[in-house]
């Protein structure tokens, strides 16, 4: 049996909030764990800092391929304003702090900075990052083992890391 962490793009905690299917925009590819919003046509687009007006913020929640696709042709289900889910870090992030996103990789997030970034275009709260371990024997039958610590520490966060934002 092989181990591994929590992958982006995944609900970490329960809660009644339902998931929402949203229609892609046009020739966009969606990965699961990006972070997204819809454009001004209602399609869900990956997120970059770009935006500076009042938006929703999702997380694709699998990946959906519509390259090829005119906008509407295919819906992708994702986590909403209330949902704790997991991202990618394009930055180092502490623990507790608000989040946007990433400047440097499309999908990902980075720490808000009041100076730099529009309240708006916060995406959630960074609150921790999965620190469990995975160890392989070095000898047949290189068996796996995983150590959870915890199960999302308030650590922070390094670029990279895969972590837990409570949605805004």
């Amino acid at each position: 049996m092989a181990y591994g962490t929590t992958s982006a793009g995944t609900i970490t905690k329960e809660t009644n909030i339902s998931i929402r299917r949203i229609p892609i925009a046009a020739s966009t590819t969606i990965t699961k764990g990006n972070v997204c919003n819809s454009d001004t046509s209602g399609n869900l687009v990956v997120s970059t800092t770009a935006i500076v007006g009042e938006v929703n913020h999702f997380v694709a929640l699998e990946t959906v391929d519509n390259s090829a696709g005119s906008a509407g042709d295919l819906y992708c289900p994702v986590a909403v304003t209330g949902h704790y889910v997991t991202v990618v870090a394009g930055d180092a992030i502490v623990a507790g702090e608000r989040v946007v996103a990433s400047a440097g990789t499309a999908g990902e997030v980075r720490a808000y900075v009041a100076a730099t970034h529009d309240i708006n275009q916060v995406v959630g709260i960074y609150w921790g990052k999965e620190s469990g371990t995975i160890a392989t024997s070095s000898s047949t039958p290189y068996a796996e083992t995983f150590t959870d610590t915890a199960d999302f520490s308030p650590a922070d966060a390094a670029d990279n890391d895969v972590i837990e934002v409570e949605l805004l």
